[in-house]
């Protein structure tokens, strides 16, 4: 079963690029690319590299002019980060290629996308395919200004730094407990509907029917489903709350094991500064019943000018169980080498950093220090230092 699963996602693989190199080939005959076209405004002065970023685009139309493809682009990320930790319970630092995607977007027939983007294997690890598995594999239907589908692999939105995209995330890592208990990327269709300008709700049922490899597992079965409202409550600020549902399978790699996870977050952003807060609950459940856990994040950050960026963020996360916390996979979890545990029921933890934007989030250096501290069944204390960069296009 898995050999001929594998089989599938190799075909789908090649279709993937065929349809993207095809797409360019024939229609970019039939309009215009206004990819390459000088923005109004721009000057006459030496090429940049940074100019690589914002000419991904290698095909651009309107639907008057080509009915069937109107856009189709080349689009990929690239995050690198040191890390060196020092703790009570050991020591641990390294390199690693945090995310290295690479994939297409198209757009066609007015009112649809497609998005294929594929996790690239490690150059420090070249055993394996050089495309290891699927990021996202979705296509958007907008039906109209109001209402819009999405429908394959994607990610469930449940809280503020979930819903963030990894590339335009302010700190290296997300906060300890949307990583603990919120589901990974997985198929899924999703429902958008805008009331107005101010209020929005989204839905969704998801499934781990096919993983990250589009293979079947024969532990599938889990099921879950989302349920979102946002809400503007003027210019500057925007409140949000998520609901995440989960009915997971032994087995499962993309359902966490917690039943209800809730989400209360807000967005705000004012002249050069701005705040993002988020308050979440999540209900343990099967091997972790009983041990909920309850977590508060608070990022202010601060525009020291148009390119350097200083950002701070505290979170605490408390347990019903001395044992219902985990310490960061990244990388407080590397630290702990004298062969104890890594669970409590209190954590905290304070991060500073800066973000240098060469090309606004397309480029950007980032350097960063937490301290984090976790008490109960096991105690842990320590700091962590990143440097790195992150790249997309």
């Amino acid at each position: 079963m898995f050999e001929k699963a594998g089989k599938i996602r190799n075909a789908i693989s090649a279709c993937c690029v065929v349809v993207f190199l095809c797409s360019y080939c024939v229609f970019a005959k039939g309009g215009e690319d206004k990819a390459i076209k000088k923005k109004k405004g721009a000057s006459d002065g030496a090429w940049s590299y940074l100019d690589l970023w914002d000419h991904t685009t290698l095909y651009s139309t309107s639907k008057k002019k080509n009915p069937y493809v109107q856009t189709v682009k080349i689009i990929g990320r690239y995050n690198g980060q040191y890390h060196y930790i020092e703790s009570n319970r050991g020591n641990d630092d390294g390199w690693e290629n945090r995310r290295i995607r690479l994939g297409a977007q198209i757009g066609f027939l007015g009112s649809f996308k497609f998005k294929a983007m594929w996790n690239i294997q490690d150059p420090l690890n070249i055993e394996g395919p050089f495309f290891n598995n699927l990021d996202v594999f979705y296509v958007d239907w907008k039906v109209s200004k109001a209402l819009s589908f999405r429908i394959g692999r994607q990610k469930s939105k449940v809280s503020q730094e979930r819903a963030t995209t990894s590339r335009a995330i302010l700190t290296f890592n997300r906060s300890l407990l949307v990583n603990q208990a919120t589901l990974n990327k997985t198929l899924g269709m999703t429902g958008t509907y805008k009331f107005n300008s101010k209020l929005w709700a989204q839905a969704g049922i998801f499934s781990d029917l096919l993983d990250d490899k589009f293979q079947a597992s024969d532990q599938s079965g889990s099921i879950g489903a989302l349920i979102r409202l946002g809400y503007d409550l003027n210019k500057k600020t925007k409140i949000g709350l998520d609901y995440g549902y989960s009915d997971r399978k032994k087995g499962s790699r993309e359902f966490k094991r917690y039943s209800h996870v809730i989400s209360w977050n807000s967005t705000s952003k004012w002249d050069g500064y701005g705040l993002n807060t988020d308050v979440m609950f999540a209900r343990g459940s099967g091997a972790r019943e009983g041990e909920n856990v309850y977590g508060l994040m608070l990022m202010p950050w601060y525009d020291v000018s148009k390119k350097l960026q200083g950002v701070f963020r505290y979170q605490v996360v408390t347990s019903d169980s001395e044992t219902g916390i985990f310490l960061q996979k990244r990388y407080e979890a590397f630290a702990v080498n004298d062969g104890g545990g890594r669970r409590g029921d209190l954590y905290n933890s304070f991060y500073a950093g800066l973000n240098y934007r060469l090309n606004k989030d397309k480029l950007k250096l980032m350097l960063g220090s937490e301290y984090s501290n976790m008490s109960g069944r096991d105690y842990y204390s320590g700091w962590t230092y990143w440097s790195g960069v992150r790249i997309y296009w």
